[in-house]
C-alpha cells in the first residue's frame, strides 16, 4: 500500500466548546468554529525534525514526546527546540515499527513515558508468503512491545531502563493495522489499541475471513478481532505496577481466569483503532476505527465501508469482522467461501456471531452483547448518534478519508446538556486517523 505524510508539522490547537454540544445530520448544518477560536503555533517541521511521524504525548513542562515509524523519539519543547531522546531497533515491513508514546500519569516524580513498538527479532526481511504451509508461516510469527521507560532529566530515554510490560503476538511480512495508541484513566489504568494484523486487499474490501488451508493467517481477522483469546483488535485496560508487571482492572469484557478468554481486553470487534483518547473526568473513551473500503454494499459479502467514532463507556464487542456500524442486519458480512464464493449467509450479530475459523483459539460463539446493535439514526439510546454523510460533505473526516468512500457512518459523542465541553480528538495533530 502506498504511505501517505500524514503529519507533517507538529503544532499545538486547542478547541473549547461552551455549553452542549449539538449534532445534527446531514452535518452541512453544523455549527461552524471561527478560525479566531484556535490558536495554532509551529513547533517542529520536516522530515529531519518528525520523520515518518506516528504519535505525540505532552509532558508536564509541556514538551512534546513524538514517535516515528523508523524507531526514532523525539522531544521538541516549548520554544520549538527538537532533539533526538533515543533510537529503537526496530522491525518496519509495512506499518511496523514504533508507533504510540504515553506520559506515565506520575511522571513528576517516576519520570515513566510508555511505548509500543516492534522489536527487530529474528525476522525475515521481505514479504511473507501469501500461501504455503504453517511452518513457512510461523518463520514470520513475532511481537510488539508495551514498554515502560525512565526519560532523564536531559530528555534523553533511558534505554537500559526499559520494562516490557506486555508482549502482543503478532503476523509479520504482510500489511496491515497496528494500533498502538496510549493513554491513561484518572485511575491510572492504562489504554492501548491493537490493529487487526490482517490483510485487507485480497477480500474485495469486504471482511478478510479466508478460512483457506493454504492461506497466510493474515487473510482472516477471525483469529484476531473476532477471538476473544488474541490480544489484537482490542482496546486492551490493564494497572500498571511499579515493578513492571500490571493487573486486571475489574470491569473488563472478561474476568480474569475465564476459559479461552484474554482478561486485558475492554473491548473487541475492532479492525483499525488508529486513535483513542480517555476522557479524564468521566473514563468514557472515544475511538475511531477506520473501517474496510468497499466502495458498496454486496448482497453476496456485506455492506459498503463505514468509519466509526466509537464512544465506550463499558466493555463489549463492536462487531468487526462479522458487523460494523451500528451492527444491524444490513451491516453484517456474510460467510463468504473465498475465493469466489458460494456466501453461507449472513452471521448472526443479533444472537453474537459464531467464529468458526480453524484459527480462533477463543471462545467459539461471541455470547456477549455487541455493541451498537439496533441503534439508529435519530436513536435515543444514551451517547450514540448514528450520522451518514456522502463523501463531498464536510464532516469530522479528513479529505483522504472522504475521498476514499461514498458513504460514511460515525458514532459521535453526546454531551449533557450544560456541560462545558472540549473534543480532544483534534486538540492535536496526532489525533488524525492514519491510514487505511
Amino acid at each position: 500500500m502506498s504511505r501517505h505524510p500524514w503529519l507533517t508539522a507538529l503544532t499545538v490547537t486547542a478547541l473549547v466548546v461552551p455549553g452542549a454540544l449539538a449534532l445534527t445530520a446531514p452535518p452541512a448544518s453544523a455549527l461552524t468554529i471561527p478560525a479566531s477560536d484556535y490558536q495554532q503555533i509551529a513547533l517542529a517541521t520536516g522530515g529531519a525534525e518528525l520523520g515518518e511521524a506516528m504519535s505525540l504525548a505532552v509532558l508536564p513542562n509541556r514538551s512534546v514526546l513524538h514517535t516515528a515509524r523508523d524507531g526514532t523519539l523525539r522531544v521538541t519543547d516549548a520554544a520549538g527546540a527538537t532533539k533526538v531522546a533515543a533510537r529503537l531497533n526496530v522491525y518496519t515491513h509495512d506499518e511496523e515499527g514504533l508507533q504510540g508514546v504515553g506520559v506515565d500519569p506520575d511522571f513528576a516524580t517516576n519520570r515513566y513515558v510508555w511505548l509500543y513498538y516492534s522489536p527487530r527479532l529474528s525476522t525475515p526481511t521481505g514479504d511473507a508468503p501469501s500461501s504455503g504451509t504453517q511452518a513457512q508461516f510461523d518463520q514470520w510469527k513475532g511481537h510488539l512491545n508495551l514498554s515502560r521507560f525512565t526519560l532523564k532529566p536531559d530528555d534523553t530515554l533511558d534505554l537500559a531502563s526499559e520494562k516490557v510490560v506486555l508482549e502482543v503476538p503478532n503476523d509479520r511480512g504482510m500489511c496491515c493495522h497496528v494500533g498502538g495508541d496510549i493513554d491513561f484513566d484518572a485511575a491510572g489504568n492504562l489504554y492501548l489499541t491493537t490493529g487487526d494484523d490482517s490483510n485487507p486487499f485480497e477480500s474485495s474490501g469486504y471482511a478478510p475471513l479466508d478460512e483457506r488451508t493454504g492461506r497466510n493467517p493474515q487473510y482472516d481477522a477471525q483469529r484476531t478481532a473476532g477471538n476473544t483469546n488474541d490480544l489484537r483488535g482490542k482496546l486492551l485496560r490493564i494497572k500498571p505496577r511499579a515493578d513492571g508487571t500490571y493487573t486486571i482492572p475489574s470491569g473488563n469484557l472478561f474476568p480474569a481466569g475465564t476459559a479461552r478468554t484474554r482478561p486485558e481486553i475492554y473491548a473487541m470487534g475492532l479492525r483499525n483503532p488508529f486513535r483513542m483518547s480517555v476522557d479524564k473526568a468521566t473514563g468514557v473513551v472515544y475511538l475511531g476505527d477506520y473501517g474496510p473500503d468497499a466502495g458498496v454494499t454486496s448482497s453476496r459479502r456485506g455492506p459498503s465501508g463505514q468509519v466509526e467514532f466509537d464512544r465506550i463507556t463499558a466493555a463489549g464487542n463492536y462487531g468487526w469482522p462479522y458487523c460494523t456500524g451500528t451492527n444491524t442486519a444490513a451491516e453484517t458480512y456474510t460467510e463468504y467461501t473465498f475465493p469466489s464464493g458460494p456466501s453461507l449467509g449472513r452471521y448472526d450479530c443479533a444472537a453474537g456471531p459464531a467464529n468458526n475459523s480453524f484459527r480462533n483459539t477463543g471462545l467459539p460463539h461471541n455470547e456477549y452483547t455487541l455493541h451498537g446493535l439496533h441503534a439508529t439514526r435519530g436513536s435515543s439510546r444514551p451517547g450514540l448518534t448514528v450520522v451518514t454523510f456522502s463523501s463531498a460533505g464536510p464532516g469530522c473526516l479528513s479529505t483522504r478519508q472522504s475521498a476514499e468512500r461514498r458513504s460514511l457512518a460515525i458514532r459521535m459523542p453526546s454531551l449533557d446538556a450544560g456541560a462545558l465541553g472540549s473534543l480532544r480528538l483534534w486538540s492535536s495533530v496526532d489525533r488524525l486517523w492514519g491510514p487505511a
